[in-house]
């Protein structure tokens, strides 16, 4: 009886070797936990305008950004956060990850300064907000989160929406991966040989013809797409569990009727395509 409990607790314990080995996966989070952990800072800002004509103008800016705060094997994030600041947030170099963040909301307000000089008295803007026959209302929205987190890897989407008088007016996703382990940012390079892009390009044009149900690019022309002949690999892309999918800004691809066209690839069609050591051999 003791020789059968003990050959089974023998079988249990290779059997949870097995399992527990199967879901390690490669790098930080390659069992699906976060390779990083963020925090979100929300910020606002609000003013007055006065323009030529007289008519009041309300300029409203908001963010939430989620940025990272530790990693999941507990390197040191220092390094990530300044990328971070320096891409997702477009600070340059010289900006603090905390002064990077009040600059998304006053670049926001400053995007507006081309109407007038802003009207240093909060009368204005009480007055702007009591008179709806007469006020613009202008509202910019940032929303920074990430959307794929693990395997070592973090992609960062960051959505930008503008309204005038509470219609939306302008929609942009922008996106940005960091490999957590080197902490550097991914480009291309790190995804495909050089001499590889063209290849890729003709899987996006395939592709989207796919998506459109199109024979060729009259069709696609028709629909509202153009210069899809010269489709470019852009930096603009996300991961998830099945492959890459790259995001296009208005009027990039197509008209702005359509919006941001997006091309979906399998990780199976870019195997040919990778370079050494691809991020896309982790995921």
């Amino acid at each position: 009886m003791k020789t059968k409990f003990f050959t089974l607790f023998i079988v249990l314990s290779f059997t949870a070797l097995l399992f527990s080995c199967g879901k390690s996966g490669k790098g930080s989070g390659g069992d699906g936990s976060p390779a990083v952990m963020v925090k979100s800072q929300h910020l606002s800002d609000k003013s007055g305008f006065t323009m030529s004509n007289g008519e009041r103008c309300t300029i409203v800016a908001e963010a939430t950004i989620d940025f990272p705060v530790s990693t999941r094997n507990g390197l040191p994030v220092d390094s990530l956060r300044r990328l971070f600041a320096a891409y997702v947030l477009d600070s340059g170099d010289t900006l603090t990850l905390d002064e990077a963040m009040h600059q998304v909301v006053a670049n926001s307000m400053h995007q507006y300064d081309f109407m007038t000089e802003p009207i240093s008295s909060d009368e204005s803007v009480e007055a702007s907000e009591s008179d709806d026959l007469n006020t613009l209302k202008y509202a910019t929205s940032t929303r920074v989160t990430p959307i794929y987190n693990k395997n070592g890897v973090v992609t960062f989407e960051r959505v930008e929406i503008v309204k005038k008088n509470d219609k939306v007016t302008s929609v942009t996703h922008r996106y940005y991966s960091f490999d957590v382990e080197s902490q550097t940012f991914i480009d291309l390079n790190r995804l495909f040989r050089d001499d590889a892009i063209a290849d890729v390009c003709q899987l996006l044009k395939q592709q989207l013809l796919k998506q459109n149900n199109a024979t060729g690019n009259e069709q696609l022309n028709d629909l509202g797409y153009f210069n899809v002949e010269n489709i470019t690999v852009t930096r603009n892309f996300y991961f998830d569990d099945n492959g890459v999918t790259w995001s296009y800004l208005p009027n990039e691809l197509a008209v702005e009727a359509i919006g941001e066209p997006k091309i979906f690839i399998p990780y199976s069609d870019l195997a040919d395509y990778l370079c050494d050591d691809s991020i896309i051999e982790r995921l």
